[in-house]
């Protein structure tokens, strides 16, 4: 399938435009059946699009015939084609960059790149040598003498060659690249040179270690004669069956994308209607307690407000007193509801009653940080109305009216400014003002991630320690709060005094939680089974097990490094299943603290000899189901935990179908799932009347951009493999750094994934593992249009961890292919670092 204007689509759902769909003759009558009744569901759109009508299903071209045209083909791609009818419009994008690379009216060969490619695109030196040869390439092609550089009319003729929509033409200019020589055949080192061109386009350093050798497994499938070189007939034969491959699969995407997208073709009303539904159901929990604690906030700070009008202070102060006797009210209640979110103990255990279903605990972060937001505005009012409008109007009273309405109040004694100031109260407001800016300023964004956007004099109070650290001198200013609520001047009976009770409940529970992480100090340390240490500065910790460490997976605990600091505590997801006899966790290094962790395992785990492997390997390739502890634990650094603490992924259990997302370092907490799995698909028959209940389908996307991630996980990928025969977990790992597949840049890549498939081996040339790899990133709407299509009347969980740029759509997805006519529902999970 394949819409003339994607962007018109999205902007617009009641203009579906719908052009062809084309089915491959090996395509089955029931996906035929499929297609027809989507065709005849499509008719009945009257909201949508006259031309949805040109809908025409019928065989498709030959893949690759006499002319070797199909349009729209997505193989040996040089440039993103440009949608049909779009191709005057791309070309002005690289008029306008010619313009402004080129001198004199001519390009030169260095920045042909930098006008074909975006700016992402031709970054980097190998871009540019590309560029430069693919430069020659055409030059040659068009018999241009192109050393002085190329006008503009000859830049359409190299452009047009590019993305001409002909395969055999495009494989002349692949050809023509890996000839380095011009004689028309392609000859060992030149298939060498070229695929150790493409490993380090695409960051593939093991595939360069490992060029000699891959080298002769193309030769031997390209040079079946032996003759000693390949020419372009024999990699015609592999190019066509790549796409043939390719097409087949595309062609079944876009059946599974078909209902979902025409199903949203709808009018605005009625698709707006429908999101502000879906928003609803999904977000019930929240909009719920929301509501309530703004409904809270409103009323205490009316009750307040109205209390002060019928006191004799209302007639010195005026509403001015009102409003900042509210605002210090509301100031109580979130003083001490924020205490509450950040007792991780209780939380957890809340988690696992039947609270969890109608309170949204994994909001829980984000709550505390509107609570700060609202705790700043209501601080930022009571100030305001005291110090500008209250203290001026009290000390300009007239004495006789004073001591009548409010002498008591101060013992008969009218105050000046500076008195007020000087007060219990004054002095106390102020200190928490200061402690509460500097706290609140050190947990932005700019000083949490950004620190070198700030100037040399901040940086020290910047990163995570500044943070952590701050955040305890709010411990302070909890006892300032109670003794200016016990101070204040206009409130006589101590029963009226209510921030103490406010705060007694929650201090309380803070407290008997710090306590209780004290008592239990000797249980915190661990003993270190095993540490490894991998590329991409990630150490694995392998941790025994104390006794009575209960925990779902999804959790993460804390560790302590008393021989790096004595105070500081690091959560990390734990990525072993409950099942398992030991602990995990996987640690990247990002900060100074993870950094000298990893340090000091490093210089523990590797050899001084390289030309020994010690007891610790630095890739592990198995998994820890039959680890033997080490006799030498003691060298390690001790390591002490606290834990286990809730997460968002540990309600997993929750779905039948399970869509999880992890990038680079988040995938742990779906690790920690996938390990579970296995464990259960390994013991039980999932099908059996005792078996406990699973999830019908899990389908794992890991997308990181480092080809030496794979080994962090390598032993979990494998197993997978072996175990998972009902095919209950589906895995999809992405490796970013590679072109897409069909670029021409990752080409060579994708033929040696071919060959291997091929020849029957099952271990990946880019993962090391069973798991295929793809390139680039995932397209989600076809992710998500798939499961809404395969599992219709379904609620899947998914859960999502990682940076925090994807979210956005990731969610938008979740509430577009949520269908209330099927009830498929998508429920999104998110944590984010």
């Amino acid at each position: 399938m394949e819409f003339s204007d994607e962007n018109r689509v999205k902007e617009n759902p009641a203009e579906c435009v719908l052009e062809s769909v084309e089915i491959d003759h090996m395509v089955t009558d029931e996906k035929r059946d499929e297609l027809r009744d989507v065709k005849q569901a499509d008719s009945k759109q009257s909201n949508c699009s006259d031309e949805v009508k040109k809908t025409v299903v019928g065989p498709s071209q030959p893949v690759v015939g006499g002319e070797g045209r199909r349009k729209g083909f997505n193989i040996l791609r040089f440039l993103e084609v440009p949608v049909a009818g779009k191709e005057e419009e791309a070309w002005k994008t690289i008029e306008k960059r010619f313009h402004h690379q080129a001198r004199d009216g001519k390009l030169s060969r260095d920045k042909f790149g930098a006008c074909i490619w975006t700016k992402k695109e031709s970054a980097g030196k190998e871009s540019t040598d590309f560029a430069a040869e693919l430069y020659d390439v055409l030059a040659r092609k068009r018999q241009i003498k192109a050393e002085k550089g190329i006008t503009l009319q000859e830049l359409r003729a190299f452009w047009e060659d590019l993305i001409k929509d002909d395969l055999h033409s495009r494989l002349r200019i692949f050809f023509d690249l890996c000839d380095k020589n011009g004689d028309g055949k392609i000859s060992r080192e030149e298939v060498k040179t070229v695929l150790e061109w493409s490993a380090s386009t695409n960051k593939l350093r093991s595939i360069k270690k490992q060029s000699g050798k891959l080298s002769s497994l193309i030769m031997e499938e390209l040079d079946p004669d032996g003759n000693g070189f390949i020419e372009i007939e024999h990699m015609e034969a592999l190019v066509k069956e790549m796409w043939n491959s390719a097409e087949f699969q595309s062609q079944e995407s876009r059946l599974l994308a078909l209902a979902p997208i025409l199903g949203r073709c709808k009018t605005p009303n009625s698709r707006f209607a429908r999101e502000t539904k879906e928003f609803i159901i999904g977000n019930w929990k929240r909009v719920w307690v929301l509501t309530l604690w703004v409904a809270i906030n409103i009323g205490l700070f009316v009750w307040k407000f109205i209390e002060f009008m019928e006191e004799g202070s209302f007639e010195v102060m005026g509403y001015c007193v009102s409003i900042a006797k509210g605002a210090a009210e509301t100031l109580k209640f979130n003083m001490a509801l924020i205490l509450f979110l950040v007792c991780r103990g209780t939380l957890t255990a809340l988690r696992s009653t039947a609270l969890n279903f109608i309170f949204p605990f994994d909001d829980h972060i984000h709550f505390h940080m509107a609570v700060a937001a609202v705790i700043g505005v209501a601080t930022w009012l009571h100030t305001i109305m005291h110090l500008a409008c209250d203290f001026p109007r009290l000390i300009s009273c007239p004495k006789n009216r004073f001591m009548a309405t409010l002498g008591p109040n101060f013992n008969f004694k009218k105050p000046t400014y500076g008195d007020l100031v000087a007060s219990v109260p004054g002095v106390t407001g102020i200190l928490m003002i200061v402690i509460m800016f500097f706290c609140f300023t050190l947990a932005t964004p700019l000083f949490r991630r950004h620190k070198n956007k700030l100037p040399p004099l901040l940086q020290h109070l910047a990163g995570f320690n500044a943070f952590w650290y701050a955040h305890h001198l709010l411990l302070l200013c909890y006892i300032l709060l109670i003794l200016h609520g016990h101070f204040i001047f206009l409130t006589r009976e101590w029963y009226k005094k209510t921030t103490w009770m406010y705060l007694a409940v929650p201090i309380l529970l803070y407290v008997c939680e710090r306590f209780l992480i004290k008592f239990n100090q000797l249980n915190h340390k661990v003993n270190v089974k095993k540490g490894v240490v991998y590329n991409g500065n990630v150490l694995a910790l392998y941790l025994e097990k104390p006794e009575g460490f209960k925990y779902k997976s999804g959790m993460y605990l804390f560790v302590k490094c008393p021989d790096i600091s004595k105070f500081e505590w690091h959560p990390f997801s734990i990525t072993s299943a409950p099942g398992d006899d030991y602990l995990s966790v996987h640690i990247r290094a990002l900060g100074d603290w993870t950094g000298e962790l990893r340090r000091r395992f490093e210089n523990i785990c590797v050899p001084e000899s390289t030309s020994k492997r010690g007891g610790l390997i630095r890739q592990e390739t198995q998994s820890h189901s039959d680890y033997l502890p080490s006799d030498s634990s003691d060298k390690y650094p001790q390591i002490l935990i606290k834990g286990p603490y809730g997460a968002p992924a540990q309600s997993y259990e929750h779905y039948d179908v399970l869509l999880l997302i992890g990038l680079g370092i988040g995938a742990t907490p779906m690790i920690s799932i996938l390990k579970d799995l296995l464990n259960h698909i390994k013991t039980n028959d999932p099908h059996s009347a005792g078996a406990q209940k699973l999830p019908q389908k899990a389908y794992f996307y890991w997308v990181t951009k480092e080809q030496a991630s794979f080994d962090w996980f390598k032993g979990v990928l494998d197993d997978v493999a072996e175990y998972n025969q009902d095919n209950i977990i589906e895995m999809h790992i992405h490796l970013s750094c590679v072109y897409k597949e069909g670029d021409v840049r990752s080409v060579f890549i994708t033929m040696l994934q071919k060959i291997q498939q091929s020849r029957g081996e099952q271990v990946d040339v880019l993962s090391g593992s069973r798991t295929r790899t793809n390139f680039g990133r995932p397209d989600w709407e076809k992710v998500f249009a798939r499961l809404a299509s395969v599992h219709k009347g379904s609620e899947i969980g998914v859960f999502y961890c990682g940076e925090y740029s994807p979210v956005k759509e990731l969610r938008g997805h979740c509430q577009n292919f949520s269908d209330g006519s099927t009830s498929t529902r998508f429920r999104f999970h998110k944590e984010n670092f």
